[in-house]
């Protein structure tokens, strides 16, 4: 919404549609060279072989407490849980993940929700570790977007289970992001929880866009989850400093196209954006840029203008700390291939060789804009699976 816009909260959730689609919805990145699909092992893109996201990392200050609120709330399983891991006497952790060198990974627990990307738990203790929440508004800013089939049926059954709710669910009627309705969540442990459902598609789909990738396409079948209708992740929020800078991150290293952009919009001289995303009143969503990278959930870039708005960027071991982790099929061509686009490599590529994790090798990065990414493969699968009832989900089952 711009600036200058006046009128009462129904006007707002009118015309709002309008008003924050005021970009076309042209893409604004040029896609990645198409790749051949291979049956069963996903659509690796281009020179990385990347297949979609395999999972969003969550740094939280009690992971029992975490994992039990996914788990009653919203029906997840968790079938891969691994830690401690420390180097008392080097800097594995520094080189690895960016963190104090003395910092602990008490543990770690990957939980799956519906058919679509897994999230992973970190409990941490760190010199210096931050115990405070970031907003929206704030550089660390993010959320995680889960796709629900019918979203009034959704948020009610989230308002029966206690869960801290914002104003919603609000629908966007007009502009290139017409056709969504979403409603966000706080948890106990701070991180935002959104449901967005669009059952008709959106408006910036038309002939000539390749659309951002929906679960949808793995089906409207909801499993692994007591959420009515719950899919699963359909994009992941993260703020940033500068949007532009940051969707031209995921183009040259990721390969990721930008079929939808929106914004600005604002309340001027009301409480609309406190109520809807839990920011300060007179904050300014800029821009909203969602990124496609691979088969699989979104990216949703935000840039805000914000009172009070932190510009300090969170470490994995802080509380809101977190990364997004991709699966690419041949790890070491995909770690040379981002070095080589410029990516800040960290320690790797590492591999897991003892324990449920075993099978898996991952490599993270630095980015500019604060959040680090991480490039996973386990081409073999992961010890855990063997004793597994229900494994996480494998990006390489998504469908284009």
């Amino acid at each position: 919404m711009s600036s200058g816009y006046r009128g009462s909260r129904r006007d707002f959730l009118v015309k709002g549609g309008a008003l924050v689609g005021g970009l076309a919805a042209a893409p604004f990145l040029t896609p990645a060279p198409a790749a051949a699909t291979v049956k069963g092992q996903g659509n690796g893109k281009g020179e990385l072989n990347l297949v979609g996201i395999d999972h969003v990392g969550l740094t939280v200050p009690d992971i029992d407490e975490a994992v039990a609120w996914f788990e009653d709330v919203m029906g997840a399983t968790a079938p891969l849980s691994f830690g401690p891991i420390s180097d008392p006497q080097g800097t594995l952790m520094h080189d690895l993940l960016g963190v104090d060198s003395a910092a602990v990974i008490d543990r770690i627990t990957l939980l799956r929700i519906g058919h679509s990307a897994n999230i992973e738990l970190f409990q941490y203790q760190a010199p210096g570790q931050l115990h405070t929440h970031p907003l929206n508004s704030d550089w660390s800013g993010h959320h995680i977007a889960f796709y629900v089939t019918e979203i009034e049926t959704a948020v009610a059954y989230m308002e029966d289970k206690g869960v801290q709710k914002f104003l919603g669910p609000f629908s966007l009627t007009a502009g290139p992001a017409a056709g969504q309705s979403i409603n966000y969540f706080k948890t106990p442990f701070g991180t935002y929880v959104e449901l967005i459902s669009y059952p008709d598609g959106m408006a910036y789909d038309v002939p000539g866009v390749k659309p951002l990738w929906s679960p949808k396409q793995n089906g409207l079948g909801a499993e692994v989850t007591s959420v009515p209708g719950l899919l699963g992740i359909d994009h992941i929020g993260i703020t940033v400093p500068d949007v532009d800078a940051a969707a031209a991150w995921f183009r040259t290293v990721l390969g990721g196209t930008n079929p939808l952009t929106f914004g600005p919009f604002s309340d001027p001289t009301g409480d609309f954006m406190h109520q809807l995303v839990d920011v300060d009143p007179r904050a300014v969503v800029e821009r909203i840029r969602m990124i496609r990278t691979g088969d699989g959930p979104g990216v949703e870039l935000f840039q805000y203008s914000a009172p009070g708005q932190d510009h300090s960027f969170r470490k994995n071991s802080d509380w809101g700390g977190h990364h997004i982790a991709f699966y690419v099929r041949e790890i070491d061509k995909a770690v040379l291939t981002a070095t080589t686009r410029g990516a800040q490599k960290r320690l790797g590529p590492f591999p897991v060789t003892g324990g449920p994790a075993a099978g898996q090798t991952i490599n993270y990065f630095a980015t500019p804009f604060g959040t680090d990414i991480e490039l996973i493969s386990y081409p073999h699968g992961m010890a855990y699976e063997s004793t597994a009832a229900v494994p996480l989900w494998d990006p390489r089952s998504n469908h284009p």
